[in-house]
């Protein structure tokens, strides 16, 4: 019995230590549990705040030209950017975005003013699309991580960040690398992806998932009428580096043979039939060269399969060779000319041959705009503000976005019939919490006058007018909306000498 007593008494202590395990055990799990997911989750989750801080939305305006009627025309545009000096104040774009720009303007995330950071741009490379801008200040800001492109593979989650259309800063899309080496135009070799990519989110960055640069967005699949595929392209970043390097160093510079626009793309079964050796693909040349270094080098019909022995194996791929050399250097173009071969030697000109951009324009006053009155009920309207008929390139106006009347010529027959489109009127100021309405030039000139002298901004107020239909002249001009417009009143640089008083110091000189 006692013996029994015993057993008893040890299989209950064991019962009593295994109940004490087990809510050990579960009170383990319940603590452990919420710790694993948490640390789970967080580093599953997408740091995308990351991406955001790096990113840029850029803004341009064109210079102002003078078109057909003159009237002065000029654009607005923009795309996105990458931070990646917070020493030196670079954003990182394509070259497209700013090409054609007179003013740059860079938008940091959640910026808080109308106007953005002034920039310039340090370099930029049409072949590539790459360009370097340099903030004026850039203080608080970070910069991105470059990752490796060399890694990417098919199926990769990406982020592709920008300003869609302009309108939605700081925008992220999520998707996946579909290809990592996509050939387009020129021969440069695109990261594909899926990620909605718009445009306005062109020099944006294409992220992987643990935020480093992978990529920067610069095009997008789209039919001649504007329809979209879903389908996007980016810049290797490897690529990118490279470019920024070279940029950093001075002028971009490529061989040209300046045959692209002369030259068709043959298969290697259609290359066959011009004698061109099995297996090698070609180029045909469309018509004889006119200008440049293939000028009385290269004809009409002459099909071109070898460039420097190296085989041509599409259009694509022979760009990409020519432009690996250095302008100067003399490249072996091995062709067949009526059925012969041949080796034709040409010396590579220079891709790339930067056109100068215009300067400020000269303008009198403190808006950089020249007015008109026009109040002798021409087009069936009674205007009784000054007119806005011309907006000087880089004056304050430009500056401020205005933009001037604007008309065009319609044919009716054989009478060219000219038509106003619309009409731009400054109908009042406010200056110094001040509104004034304005009724004429001289009044407008006295206000804006005493701003400048004050050293104040004022806010001009424009009345648009225009019809429901341009073109139907049997509608008069009605009101269509006011905007505002912050202007800072300044006066111009002295005007360059008149050409015609040069002319004659050039004349009297000679005759001496």
């Amino acid at each position: 019995m006692l013996e029994n007593a015993v057993l008893l008494e040890l299989f209950k202590m064991i019962l009593t230590h295994k109940m004490a395990l087990r809510c050990m055990l579960a009170g383990l799990v319940i603590v452990i549990t919420p710790i694993s997911v948490y640390w789970y989750d967080k580093s599953q989750k997408v740091d995308t705040d990351a991406m955001l801080d790096v990113s840029v939305s850029i803004r341009t305006i064109s210079h102002v030209r003078v078109d057909a009627v003159g009237d002065s025309v000029w654009a607005a545009s923009g795309g996105s950017g990458i931070l990646i000096s917070k020493r030196s104040c670079e954003v990182l774009t394509n070259h497209h975005v700013v090409e054609d720009a007179a003013h740059i303007e860079v938008f940091p995330r959640q910026w808080p003013d109308v106007s953005g950071i002034s920039a310039s741009i340090i370099n930029s490379n049409p072949r590539t699309d790459v360009a370097i801008l340099r903030m004026s200040s850039c203080s608080g800001l970070g910069e991105a991580l470059l990752g490796d492109s060399d890694q990417v593979s098919s199926g990769d989650e990406v982020y592709a960040v920008g300003n869609p259309l302009g309108l939605n800063p700081d925008s992220i899309s999520r998707g996946i690398v579909s290809h990592t080496e996509r050939f387009q135009n020129g021969g440069i070799p695109y990261l594909q992806t899926d990620a909605n990519i718009n445009h306005g989110n062109s020099g944006g960055a294409l992220f992987s998932r643990n935020a480093e640069v992978i990529g920067m967005n610069t095009g997008l699949l789209a039919t001649p009428g504007g329809h979209k595929f879903g389908i996007g392209y980016s810049l290797p970043i490897n690529l990118v580096k490279k470019e920024i390097e070279a940029l950093r160093a001075g002028t971009p510079r490529w061989g040209d043979a300046g045959i692209d626009d002369l030259v068709g793309v043959l298969t290697p079964d259609e290359a066959s039939i011009f004698n061109v050796p099995d297996g090698h693909g070609a180029l045909v040349v469309t018509e004889d060269p006119d200008r440049g270094p293939a000028l009385g080098k290269l004809y009409e019909m002459d099909v071109i399969y070898k460039i420097n022995n190296l085989k041509v194996k599409d259009g694509d791929q022979a760009k990409r060779l020519i432009s690996s050399y250095d302008p100067g250097d003399r490249v072996s173009f091995s062709l067949i000319r009526r059925g012969e071969p041949i080796e034709v030697d040409i010396m590579l000109a220079d891709g790339w041959q930067s056109a100068d951009l215009p300067g400020a324009e000269y303008y009198d006053g403190y808006l950089g705009l020249s007015l008109e009155m026009w109040d002798d009920d021409r087009h069936d309207v009674r205007f009784d503000s000054p007119v806005i008929t011309h907006v000087k390139s880089l004056g304050p106006s430009h500056l401020a976005h205005i933009t001037s009347s604007q008309k065009t010529i319609m044919g009716n027959g054989s009478v060219a019939i000219p038509v106003q489109l619309s009409v731009k009127t400054i109908t009042g100021v406010v200056v110094a919490g001040s509104y004034y309405p304005i009724k004429d030039i001289v009044e407008l000139e006295q206000k804006v006058h005493g701003a400048y002298i004050a050293n104040k901004p004022v806010l001009l107020e424009i009345e648009s007018w225009g019809r429901t239909k341009p073109l139907n002249l049997r509608e008069p001009l009605q009101r269509k909306k006011t905007t505002f417009h912050k202007i800072t009143p300044s006066v111009a640089d002295a005007p360059p000498p008149s050409p015609a008083i040069t002319g004659r110091f050039d004349a009297v000189a000679l005759h001496r």
